[in-house]
This record gives C-alpha cells, sequence and structure tokens, in this order.
C-alpha cells in the first residue's frame, strides 16, 4: 500500500501523518507564531527524553564560549611570555646593576683620595705659613736686640745724668729748657694745659708728646719727673697716649700701637667717669719722688689741665 501522508493545521502546529502499510509513523513539528525568543510554554520542554527538549543550534558549539576560551589561551599566553621575557632579562639587568655599583663605589673612592690629597696639600701650606710665621717673629725679635744693643752703644749709661763722662753729649746740645737722654731731648713743662692743647704745644716747640718706647726711657722719664712733681696730688705730666678714638685701644700721637706697658697698679686704666661722664681717655705720668719699679701711668679726662713732656730728636 503505497503512503499516505496527512496533513493537519492547528493552533501553529503542522501536524504529518505517513502510513506504509499495517506501520504508522507520526512527526510532530513545532513552529511557534510569536516568533523565535517567545517563551516556551511545554512542561516537558526540560527533560531530555521529552520528545520536544531544547534546540541545539547546527553544530553543537556554542560562540560565546569559544570566545572566552579563546581569550583566556590568549590571555595565559601573554603572561607566560612575560614571565619568560622578565627572567630571561634578570641576569642582564644584575650585570648592569653590579656595573653601576663598580662604577659608583671607583668614583667614591676617587673623590676620597681627591678630597685626601688636597686635605694634605693645605696642611703642607699651613704648616710652611707657621714656620715663615715663626722665623719673621724670631728675625723681628733679634732686629729688636741688635736696636737695643747699638741704642746702648751709642749712649753709655752715664750720659742721662751728663756728669763725670767726656763722651757723652753735654746739655747744650738741646735747646734752652731741654733735657738729654739717649739720643733725646726731654721737655717738662712747668705750666698746664689740656691733652689736645699739649699735643699742639708740643708741636710748636719743634716735637710731640712724649712716646715711651723702653724701660729704659720710662725709668729715666719717671725719676725725672718724679723731682719735678709737688705735693699736690694732681701734679702730673701728661704722655702722648690716647684712647679716645676706640675705647681701650690706646695709640701713641702717632698713631702707633702700645707695645710696652707701664700702668699704676692693677686697677689702671680705670676709665673713671665720677667727674666726667666721658670718661678717661688720656694718659698721664709721675709721682713725687719717683717709682720702685717705673709704673706710673695713669689714665685722666683729656679736658682736665696737666704738665706735659715733650719730646724731641737730639740735634747730635
Amino acid at each position: 500500500m503505497r503512503g499516505v501522508v496527512l496533513y493537519s493545521h492547528f493552533h501553529g502546529y503542522i501536524s504529518a501523518t505517513a502510513s506504509t502499510g499495517n506501520d504508522a509513523t507520526y512527526s510532530e513539528i513545532s513552529i511557534p507564531k510569536a516568533g523565535r525568543n517567545q517563551p516556551s510554554t511545554d512542561t516537558n520542554a526540560g527533560d531530555p527524553d521529552s520528545q520536544e527538549g531544547l534546540k541545539v543550534k547546527p553544530g553543537g558549539y556554542d560562540p560565546v564560549k569559544v570566545v572566552l576560551v579563546t581569550l583566556c589561551f590568549l590571555l595565559m599566553g601573554t603572561v607566560i611570555g612575560l614571565v619568560f621575557l622578565y627572567i630571561s632579562n634578570l641576569p642582564t639587568k644584575n650585570t648592569e646593576l653590579q656595573i653601576l655599583q663598580a662604577a659608583y663605589n671607583r668614583n667614591l673612592t676617587d673623590l676620597e683620595k681627591a678630597f685626601t690629597s688636597a686635605l694634605m696639600i693645605k696642611n703642607r701650606e699651613l704648616q710652611e705659613l707657621q714656620d715663615k710665621n715663626k722665623d719673621l717673629q724670631e728675625k723681628e725679635r733679634a732686629v729688636w736686640q741688635q736696636h737695643e744693643e747699638l741704642k746702648k752703644q751709642r749712649t753709655p749709661p752715664s750720659c742721662p745724668t751728663n756728669t763725670g763722662n767726656n763722651d757723652c753729649p753735654q746739655p747744650m746740645n738741646c735747646a734752652e729748657g731741654w733735657e738729654y737722654y739717649g739720643g733725646k731731648c726731654y721737655y717738662f713743662s712747668p705750666d698746664k694745659l689740656t691733652w689736645a692743647q699739649s699735643r699742639d704745644e708740643c708741636i710748636t716747640r719743634g716735637g710731640h708728646l712724649v712716646i715711651i718706647g723702653s724701660l729704659e726711657e720710662q725709668t729715666f722719664l719717671d725719676q725725672k719727673s718724679g723731682t719735678k712733681i709737688s705735693t699736690e696730688p694732681e701734679d702730673k705730666f701728661w704722655i702722648g697716649l690716647t684712647d679716645s678714638i676706640n675705647e681701650n685701644e690706646w695709640l701713641w700721637v702717632d698713631n702707633s700701637s702700645l707695645s710696652t706697658r707701664f700702668w699704676l697698679g692693677d686697677w689702671e686704666p680705670d676709665d673713671w667717669k665720677g667727674e666726667n661722664s666721658e670718661g678717661e681717655d688720656c694718659a698721664r705720668m709721675g709721682e713725687r719722688g719717683g717709682t720702685k719699679d717705673g709704673k706710673s701711668w695713669l689714665d685722666v679726662n683729656c679736658n682736665k689741665t696737666q704738665r706735659r713732656i715733650c719730646e724731641t730728636k737730639s740735634p747730635l
């Protein structure tokens, strides 16, 4: 018997029945009316034994899963490649680091050597300067000693008195009223003036306020002035020494610094301001009868009137 195919249409389904002889084969094809995305209402759709289960695309592969798996493999390959690249470059980096470290150590050593060498040179130069300074000081002392010896040779010890020695210059070699000692002439004034007036008056006489440069000269002046001072306590003599420019910086009238000091006692100079707020900036000397050690300087206000000692070179 020839097969007969029957078609029927009911609620969107097409059914076909085929019959061959005594046996009949049935098949059913479902076509949703609303489109492919309409949810299934078949209760047997999730049953694997059902003839109407989920529909699988031809070939049985999900494209999304394929793409994700491919990306995972690519990412894994990239990571493995980077790790391999890092490991392969690690020895090179270590070598470069060692080279840099060696260069740094070498430069540091060179700097230390250069610094040490420069320091040694400076120390050597400093030592040379100190040695030169010491030599100059010794030469200065030698010249000073020679100078003192020459002074002693030119002026015998008995000359200050001008008695009993025909080799000594006689008083007539100094101007009238001046007294001779050690190649110089000294004037002990009877009148009193301020320190500035006394300085100018000595210049008028062809000399200057006395500058004392040695113990011998100080001893002569101390003893000589001691014979001329009266019993009045303030009867003293101006000398050419002042600190009126800078306090405690005592200078002679020729602007030379004070080197030999003969201040009276331990309290002079004291810059006493009891009588004058300007203090005491000029030096005077003298004690009646002289002193045992020659120390007879005192500071006093420059405007006070005192006698004076002028000095000039002997005409000899």
